[in-house]
């Protein structure tokens, strides 16, 4: 159960890389621009979020791994 909610949120925050990278950066091929460079303060939000979300996935390795060590020691 533990595994399936880190791989859920270690997808979500995937996702959100691959948004900002293309918010950031743009596709040329498929016509898609930058959209940084119309909406400044939402690519400095987004990008925040992106590494509270990496955040969130490293606290809940270091959770798993407490928990761990406590199951071992009994």
């Amino acid at each position: 159960m533990v595994q399936a909610m880190l791989a859920l949120l270690t997808a979500g925050a995937s996702a959100s890389a691959a948004v900002v990278y293309l918010a950031h950066g743009g596709n040329t091929k498929a016509y898609w621009f930058s959209i940084c460079q119309q909406f400044n303060s939402f690519c400095q939000r987004i990008s925040g979020s992106l590494i509270g979300s990496f955040g969130g996935v490293v606290l809940f390795v270091l959770l798993i791994l407490l928990f761990a060590i406590a199951l071992s020691r009994r």
